[in-house]
């Protein structure tokens, strides 16, 4: 939220609950789909597929494919501009 444009987490789960899955979580939150090893919601209802959850090599695979299946010609998906945008952390451009 210090950028804009950039989001650093989601502010559907802000102060959600956390890895424990203790009772007491369960009992403020309800299902706690991360401790459970489950995708979000969001990611799993995104109709777009836009939301993606995962490892970053997973994600740069499909990253990968989509930029291939479109034809941009960016041999490297790490090389993109979005991707320096989105996944290299404090040494943004």
């Amino acid at each position: 939220f210090g950028n804009k444009g950039i989001m650093d987490k989601c502010t559907m789960c802000a102060g959600g609950p956390e890895a424990t899955n203790s009772e007491k979580e369960r009992e403020l939150y309800g299902q706690n789909r991360i401790a459970e090893g489950k995708v979000p919601v969001c990611a799993a209802m995104c109709s777009t597929k836009a939301l993606l959850v995962g490892e970053s090599s997973k994600i740069e695979e499909i990253y990968h494919n989509r930029l291939m299946n479109r034809n941009y010609g960016i041999p490297n998906p790490s090389e993109s501009l979005e991707w320096k945008i989105a996944y290299t952390g404090k040494e943004r451009l």
